[in-house]
């Protein structure tokens, strides 16, 4: 018999009994939770890696929002969209529309498609935002690998549409590509969605067909280099790199391989393309 030990009254066993009884019916009902109630995923995760994976640790507890006020959407930071979406990611967008048209304006043929960002093209746009670039020129190219192109130039087949024979990239690409002039630059700075609108026409001077699409750029920067990088600051004015005729800093911002699009000897091909962020 142990005659050291602590006599706990009556009242006192019933509540520690109480307490015990208590924590083991919440283990039990958070364990059944668990079990049954279905998770949730969120906007832009696929429904397979929203479950958590056994072993793991218990998620965070839900925040008891019932009392929070509502959030006002006209007061959310600009570019910021509801469930996370601010955390996707900046997409460039190059849509492009093509028509190919008789002499008489019928339209024959009608594509409307979306591109992609050439990888390169990232210095450029890097190299505008730190002022290491200057914009020039553009360029629309329309190819197909392998094949016969709606158009032959002074070296292979390809219609190129740009500014100006003279400027780059078309001093440049006119000497091995067919090319037309008349390309237009079009720019909505007012309201979202901004975009810039590249748009031009070529006349085949083939049969052939359109499979591969590209944007070219030219830009000005402080380099000595063919294609080098640029390693300071360039104080050029764009108009200035419009009209450069000797740059060497050009190269492809976008492009999509496409369904052929068959074009007859004579037929006008007219191209928009819009480009955008989000």
């Amino acid at each position: 018999m142990i005659t050291n030990s602590v006599s706990l009254s009556r009242p006192y066993r019933f509540f520690v009994a109480a307490v015990f009884a208590m924590l083991a019916l919440g283990l039990s009902q958070t364990a059944c939770g668990q079990a049954s109630a279905p998770v949730t995923p969120h906007e832009g995760v696929p429904a397979t890696a929203a479950a958590i994976p056994s072993g793991s640790a218990d998620p965070a507890p839900a925040h008891n929002t019932a009392a929070l006020p509502a959030v006002d959407a006209s007061k959310k930071e600009a570019g910021q969209k509801s469930d996370g979406a601010i955390n996707q990611g900046i997409k460039m967008h190059g849509h492009w529309v093509i028509d190919v048209k008789n002499p008489d304006g019928t339209v024959v043929q009608h594509r409307d498609f979306e591109n992609s960002l050439v990888p390169s093209a990232s210095q450029f746009l890097i190299g505008l935002m730190s002022g290491y670039f200057i914009p020039g020129d553009y360029e629309i190219l329309l190819q197909v690998p392998g094949g016969s192109a709606p158009c032959e130039g002074p070296q292979t087949g390809g219609c190129a549409i740009v500014r100006s024979l003279t400027t780059f990239p078309g001093a440049n690409d006119c000497l091995i590509y067919y090319c037309g002039t008349g390309l237009t630059y079009t720019y909505n700075l007012a309201n979202s969605p901004y975009s810039m609108v590249l748009a031009g026409s070529i006349t085949a001077n083939q049969a052939g067909s359109i499979g591969e699409v590209v944007t070219r750029y030219n830009s000005c920067g402080n380099t000595s280099e063919v294609f080098g990088t640029p390693t300071t600051i360039e104080t050029s004015s764009p108009a200035s790199c419009v009209a450069n005729t000797t740059t060497n800093l050009f190269g492809s911002l976008s492009s999509a391989t496409i369904t052929s699009v068959p074009v007859a000897n004579g037929q006008i091909i007219q191209v928009t393309v819009t480009i955008t962020f989000s």
